[in-house]
């Protein structure tokens, strides 16, 4: 099966649920129109004050399997149309995986050190073929959303915030509960040795890197936990 790319990106406003949220909810219906979810991944980009942006200037791709071409994912261009906030400037883009050219994966990492100009964007997604649209305002979301394809087909540079499961781990759990999701345990090079009998605490949040196209999780020890923790955990605010 082809592996189908949905970026979006700009479909919020300061009061509701940021452009991940939406992004899930994409991944669910992928699922229910009968694909299967290869999770949603978070690309940070510059943050910059010449770039207009609600809370972080980041993207989000959604990743799913199927029997068919891009076409199949074409009703994300409604759904996120319809869901997006008002005010936002949203845009999607949607790309076979193996079809994405480095041209556009090297106008995605040029969008995590520089401002990238809509035209550019929209240009270069036209040239390789890949289906864009500008859904209100002023359609910047497109650039993000052409970004996030480019990071999630390169597969070194995001974060998954959702995988089939991801969201339901318990607190403490054994490994396999983690590898059985498809996510890479990285260990420290030094320290302990993981054994089978150690205790993982997801810490309430499990947000794997994207690294060579999968899921990956560098862990470390913690001794008054007794237990294994993800290096990248949430930070409480202020």
């Amino acid at each position: 099966m082809a592996m189908l790319l949905i970026g979006v990106d700009d479909t919020d406003n300061l009061e509701s649920r940021g452009t991940g949220h939406l992004a899930r909810q994409l991944a669910a219906e992928c699922v229910r129109r009968g694909m299967t979810a290869l999770g949603v991944t978070r690309h940070q980009f510059l943050v910059d004050p010449r770039i207009p942006y609600t809370s972080h200037n980041s993207g989000a791709c959604v990743a799913a399997a199927c029997d068919e071409g891009p076409a199949a994912a074409e009703f994300a261009f409604d759904f996120v149309a319809e869901r997006a906030a008002a005010g936002s400037d949203p845009g999607v883009c949607i790309a076979e995986a193996s079809n994405v050219p480095e041209a556009v994966i090297a106008l995605a990492r040029a969008a995590t050190r520089r401002v990238v100009e809509k035209d550019e964007a929209l240009r270069l997604a036209a040239a390789a073929g890949l289906a864009v649209r500008e859904l209100g305002g002023t359609g910047l979301g497109v650039v993000g959303a052409v970004a996030s394809v480019g990071l999630r087909a390169e597969g070194n540079e995001g974060r998954f915030i959702d995988l089939p499961g991801l969201r339901d781990l318990p607190a403490r759990v054994r490994a396999e509960a983690l590898t059985r999701l498809g996510i890479a345990l990285e260990y420290p090079d030094s320290g302990p040795c993981p054994r089978p009998e150690d205790v993982y605490d997801t810490l309430g949040w499990v947000r794997p890197r994207l690294a060579a196209g999968r899921p990956v999780l560098p862990l470390e020890w913690s001794a008054s936990g007794h237990a294994w923790t993800p290096v990248d955990h949430k930070h409480a605010k202020p």
